[in-house]
C-alpha cells in the first residue's frame, strides 16, 4: 500500500528495535539504557546549549516544543554572542565557559561547537555530571569517541549523538519498506550526496572542514553514513577513490568527488560524495532481492519497486505506474504540508527540522524511559569507522595541511603604519597585497593564524606585513594593533541577521574602532560602507548620485543591513564633528571579481543557484566595480596627504556599461552552466511579496513585517553613481571598457 508521508510517524526510526528483523533485514544491536533519575522520571530536565552558532537556533526550535524540558542556560567562548542568544531565545542564563555550568544544576548539554572540540568539551562536561547529547560527528576518530563512551559508561550518564538524518522522512519510509520485507535481502546500497558549499563559491577557506583533505568527510558524510549503517551495519573494507582535487591555498588541499566501493556487515555499497557542486542531489537507493527502493533525501521522496506476477510488459507497466504515483504522492504531500504550516494549521515539517525534532525527541524520550539512547557513542563509533575507512585515502595522499602558520614576532609599529581590519576577506586581502607591493608597512588583525591567504603569510614571513591575531571585540588586542598607526582601513564592518546582531558587529562594533582610533591618534580612519546606504530607485529624481554624506531619507523603509550601514556613518560622522575622528567613509557598487559567488544580490534574487529574478527588467547599467579597482581606491586613499577628504563619502562605480542581463548572460556563457535571468517588474514582485505576506500574516507566523516596496525600488539601482571624488581628488581609473571589465570580473568563472 503507498502511503502518504503526512499519515507516517516521522517521529520513531526505532533504530534498536528489539524485535527481530526478518530473515535477511537490517538488524540493529542493542545499547544500554540511558541513566534514569528521579528529575527525567518527574520530566523536568534542565537543558544547556554549548555554543551559540548556526545550528543551536534548531536544537533550541525543538527543544521549545519538546514537553519535560527546561532550557536554562546557553554558553559560548564569545561570551557576547551567548548573551545575545540568551536575549533572543528568552533564556534565562548565559556564560562564557562550560566550567560556569557547574553551578546551574544542568541535566544535560547540547554540544554545538565546532567538531574538533566536539571530545574536549563533551569529556570536561561528563566529568561535571553532566549528560550530553553531541552534534555530528561525534569526533574526529573513533578510537576518542569509544573512549568518550566508556567514560559516559562509567559515570553513569547518557551520551547521545544527534544523526539527525536517521529520522529524515524520506529515509524513515523507506527503512519501515525495508524492515517490512518488501524488497527481501538487502544487497546493495547506492548513496549519492552533490552538494554546493558556500564557503567554497566566496574563496572562504578558514572553515575547519578545508584545514586537512580528510575532514570534509567528517563534516558531511555522517549524513549518508549514519543512514548507511542502520542498513548494512558496520564497515568491514572500504576502496576510495579521489576523483577531483583542488589546491585552495599553496599547501592546502580539498578533494572535491570521491568514490568508495565498501563492504558492510549485511551487505555492499557504492559511495559517491561531491562536495561545491553546482546541482544539489542527494539519494539513496537499495537494492534487495526482490525489489528496490529508493529515498529523494533532498526533495523528500519515496519511491520503490517489487516484483509482480504478471507478463513482462505489464510487470514494466507497473513499475513505471507505482514509482510515478509514489512521487506524485510525495510531492504533493510535501505542498500540502507546508501550507498547513505557513498558514499556522500545522507543526512546521521540513524534512530537516522533522529529522532534528525526530532525533532529539527521541534522546529525551529515552532519558524519560527504560529505553536506550537512540543514538550512543558505540553507534556514532561505527559509523566514524566508516569516515576513517573512506578518509584513509587522502590521509596516505596528504601533503601538507593547513595548520596555523608559525609566523615571527610582530614587532612595534613602523613610521606610517597602515593597519588594515578585515585584511583576509574578499577586499581586504587585495588591499594588503597592494599596500604591500607599494612598500607601505602594513598591519593586519586576524582571527585565526590557519588557512590564510599565501600573500599574507609570504609577507609576514620577511617582515612586510604584521600579523596580529585578535578580535575586534577583544578591546586590549585592537589597541595592541592600532597603537603607533597612522592610517586604519576598516572593512571588518559586521553584520547579522537581526537588529540587535546589526546594532553589537556592525554600528556599535565600529564605534568602538574609531574610539580606539581615537586614542592611538590614528591620522586617517577610513570607513568601508555601501551603496545600500544610499537609495538609488527610478523615482529617486535624479538622473545621477553624485558623492555625498547624505544617506536614504527613509531609513524605516530599508532592510536592516542598510539601516545598519546608515546609523553606523551616522554615529562615526557625529565621532568627527564632535571629537576630530579623521573619517573618510568609502561606499563600493556591486563588487565582482574573484573570490565573489556567482549568485551576487546585486544581479537580482537568485532563487535558485541557476535561477536570477532581476530588481526590475535588468536592462540598465548597474554601478559594478571590479574588486581590485575597490582595493586600488583604498590604497589611494592611504596613501592621500592632507585631511582635505575628512568627512566625507567617496561612492566607487565604474561605467561599464553592463546590466544585470547581460552579466547573467556572460555568466552562463563562460560557465557553460544553465543560468537564466528573468525580468520583472518591479511591481509584479510587490504584489508577489504581499501576497506571501497576506498568508504569513494568516498562518500567524510572528515577526512578519510588511514588505517595503522603497527596498524593492532601491535594489534595482536604476540611477549611475558619478564617483567624482575618487576620480578627481584620488585620479582613481576604474577599468570601464566593457569586454575588459568582463574578461576581470566574469570570464574568470571559465578558468576557474
Amino acid at each position: 500500500m503507498d502511503m502518504d508521508l503526512s499519515e507516517t510517524e516521522t517521529m520513531r526510526p526505532a533504530l534498536r528495535s528489539a524485535t527481530p528483523a526478518l530473515d535477511g533485514g537490517p538488524r540493529l544491536q542493542e545499547a544500554a539504557p540511558a541513566k534514569i533519575t528521579a528529575a527525567t522520571r518527574q520530566g523536568n530536565l534542565r537543558v544547556a546549549l554549548v555554543g551559540a552558532g548556526y545550528v543551536a537556533q534548531f536544537h533550541r526550535d525543538v527543544l521549545a516544543e519538546t514537553p519535560g524540558v527546561n532550557l536554562v542556560a546557553v554558553c559560548d567562548a564569545d561570551a557576547d554572542r551567548a548573551r545575545a542568544a540568551a536575549r533572543q531565545w528568552g533564556i534565562p542564563n548565559a556564560v562564557g565557559a562550560v566550567e560556569e555550568l557547574r553551578d546551574l544544576a544542568i541535566d544535560v548539554a547540547h554540544v554545538l561547537v565546532p567538531p574538533d572540540l566536539h571530545v574536549k568539551v563533551a569529556r570536561a562536561l561528563l566529568e561535571m555530571g553532566i549528560g550530553v547529547l553531541i552534534e555530528k560527528p561525534m569526533a574526529l576518530a573513533s578510537a576518542d569517541a569509544r573512549e568518550l563512551q566508556a567514560l559516559a559508561g562509567r559515570l553513569n550518564l547518557p551520551l547521545g549523538v544527534n544523526h539527525n538524518n536517521v529520522w529524515h522522512p524520506a529515509f524513515v519510509r523507506l527503512l519501515d519498506h525495508v524492515r517490512a520485507g518488501r524488497i527481501g535481502k538487502v544487497e546493495h546500497v547506492r548513496v549519492c550526496l552533490s552538494v554546493p558549499l558556500a564557503q567554497l563559491e566566496a574563496g572562504d577557506f578558514s572553515h575547519w572542514m578545508f584545514r586537512s583533505p580528510e575532514n570534509i568527510v567528517f563534516e558531511q558524510a555522517p549524513h549518508p553514513l549514519s543512514q548507511l549503517h542502520c542498513l548494512i551495519g558496520a564497515v568491514r573494507e572500504a576502496k576510495t577513490t579521489i576523483l577531483g582535487t583542488r589546491e585552495l591555498h599553496p599547501g592546502q588541499i580539498f578533494h572535491d568527488r570521491w568514490l568508495v566501493a565498501a563492504r558492510g556487515e549485511k551487505g555492499t555499497a557504492e559511495i559517491y560524495l561531491a562536495f561545491g557542486q553546482g546541482f544539489h542531489r542527494w539519494t539513496l537507493e537499495v537494492l534487495g532481492s526482490d525489489g528496490s527502493a529508493e529515498a529523494d533525501l533532498g526533495h523528500n521522496l519515496f519511491s520503490y519497486e517489487e516484483k509482480t506476477p504478471w507478463l513482462e510488459f505489464w510487470n514494466s507497466f507497473l513499475a513505471g505506474w507505482r514509482r510515478s504515483r509514489a512521487l506524485s504522492r510525495g510531492a504533493a504531500a510535501g505542498v500540502a504540508r507546508y501550507a498547513r504550516f505557513t498558514l499556522g494549521m500545522g507543526p512546521r515539517m521540513d524534512s530537516y527540522f522533522a529529522g532534528m525534532r525526530g532525533s532529539v525527541r527521541a534522546f529525551y524520550d529515552a532519558l524519560r524511559t527504560t529505553k536506550p539512547l537512540p543514538v550512543d557513542g558505540a553507534e556514532a563509533a561505527e559509523v566514524l569507522d566508516w569516515c576513517e575507512a573512506i578518509a584513509a585515502e587522502a590521509v596516505r595522499g596528504r601533503r601538507a595541511v593547513s595548520a596555523p602558520v608559525h609566523l615571527p614576532e610582530p614587532g612595534p609599529a613602523r613610521p606610517d603604519e597602515v593597519v588594515v581590519l578585515g585584511g583576509t576577506g574578499f577586499i581586504g586581502r587585495r588591499v594588503v597585497a597592494k599596500l604591500v607591493e607599494r612598500g607601505l608597512p602594513v598591519t593586519a588583525v586576524v582571527r585565526r593564524a590557519h588557512s590564510l591567504p599565501a600573500v599574507l603569510t609570504a609577507a609576514a614571513r620577511d617582515g612586510r606585513l604584521r600579523l596580529l591575531p585578535g578580535r575586534l571585540e577583544d578591546g586590549e588586542a585592537l589597541a595592541a594593533a592600532l597603537k603607533g598607526a597612522k592610517t586604519v582601513l576598516h572593512l571588518a564592518t559586521g553584520g547579522g541577521d537581526s537588529w540587535e546582531k546589526i546594532e553589537r558587529s556592525m554600528i556599535q562594533g565600529s564605534v568602538d574602532v574609531a574610539e580606539a582610533a581615537l586614542a592611538a591618534g590614528v591620522e586617517r580612519f577610513v570607513y568601508v560602507s555601501s551603496i545600500a546606504a544610499l537609495y538609488a530607485g527610478p523615482d529617486r529624481g535624479t538622473s545621477v548620485i553624485d558623492d555625498s554624506l547624505e544617506t536614504d531619507p527613509r531609513p524605516e523603509g530599508r532592510e536592516i543591513y542598510s539601516r545598519g550601514k546608515m546609523e553606523a556613518e551616522r554615529r562615526l560622522l557625529e565621532l568627527h564633528r564632535r571629537r576630530g575622528l579623521p573619517l573618510v567613509i568609502v561606499r563600493p557598487g556591486v563588487v565582482l571579481g574573484e573570490g565573489t559567488p556567482l549568485q551576487h544580490s546585486g544581479l537580482g534574487l537568485w532563487v535558485r543557484d541557476n535561477h536570477c529574478v532581476g530588481w526590475g527588467m535588468g536592462d540598465h547599467p548597474l554601478p559594478v566595480v571590479d574588486v581590485d579597482d575597490v582595493a586600488e581606491a583604498l590604497v589611494l586613499l592611504a596613501l592621500h596627504p592632507g585631511h582635505g577628504l575628512d568627512g566625507q563619502a567617496l561612492n566607487l562605480a565604474s561605467r561599464a556599461p553592463l546590466s544585470a542581463r547581460e552579466i547573467v548572460r556572460e555568466m552562463r556563457w563562460a560557465t557553460g552552466r544553465d543560468l537564466h535571468f528573468h525580468p520583472r517588474p518591479l511591481w509584479l514582485s510587490q504584489t508577489m511579496e504581499i501576497g506571501k505576506w497576506i498568508v504569513k500574516k494568516a498562518g500567524r507566523r510572528p515577526g512578519v513585517t510588511f514588505p517595503s516596496y522603497r527596498d524593492l525600488k532601491t535594489r534595482s539601482l536604476a540611477v549611475p553613481f558619478s564617483s567624482r571624488l575618487a576620480r578627481e581628488t584620488l585620479g582613481w581609473r576604474p577599468v570601464e571598457d566593457r569586454e575588459e571589465f568582463l574578461d576581470r570580473t566574469v570570464r574568470i568563472y571559465e578558468r576557474t
